[in-house]
């Protein structure tokens, strides 16, 4: 995986090889990627996530990674960060330009398998050289506490959900659910990311 991601920059002329590394008096900031999504699992209170991480000393990107999305143009911009986070989905598959030693941080939605979502994101990032961070979402983050009884099974027993099959389980944890982090609970992941690239 180290050797692929090296080819994709080759591939991509990609400038950085490494993240940046914070030592005692650089005065390099680090810069931050918020992957930001427009349909289903979108950060709305993305804002917060800006200003917290603009306070912590990260220089702060929001991209977007669609379909449209010229792909050479957005692998400069995720090859020009130290830290990369973004929920769980196909946009976090950019990882593959992140620079050496880099941070990814993937927001794991509620309800949704972390075992199944570090198989996608967090071994490839790991076998790549980059730091990896698992952030697991509370029912409070989820935006589903403004669609469904606090007492149903969407959050009593999301396991009912996973055994009905992808189908069933995706449509409502990963197609129905927006994320509203808490800021007090994922400041410190940020924090830790930032002590990562030390």
């Amino acid at each position: 995986m180290v050797d692929f991601a090296r080819l994709m920059r080759r591939a991509y002329s990609l400038e950085r090889d490494f993240a940046v590394n914070l030592i005692e008096g650089s005065q390099r900031k680090p810069k931050l990627l918020i992957i930001a999504r427009n349909h289903t699992r979108k950060i709305v209170n993305i804002d917060e996530v800006v200003a917290v991480g603009e306070e912590l000393g990260f220089e702060v990107v929001v991209g977007e990674s669609s379909f449209s999305t010229n792909v050479e143009e957005f692998a400069r911009v995720v090859n020009s960060v130290d830290v990369m986070v973004g929920v769980h989905g196909a946009g976090l598959t950019n990882e593959v330009f992140l620079p050496t030693n880099a941070v990814l941080i993937q927001i794991v939605p509620f309800g949704f398998f972390k075992t199944l979502a570090e198989y996608y994101f967090g071994i490839g990032a790991n076998n790549m050289m980059l730091k990896y961070i698992a952030y697991d979402m509370s029912e409070e983050e989820s935006t589903l506490i403004d669609l469904y009884p606090r007492d149903s099974a969407v959050f009593r027993d999301p396991e009912s959900f996973q055994s009905q099959g992808w189908r069933a389980m995706a449509k409502l944890y990963l197609d129905e659910q927006n994320v509203k982090l808490n800021m007090t609970k994922f400041k410190p992941v940020l924090t830790r990311a930032l002590e990562l690239l030390r």
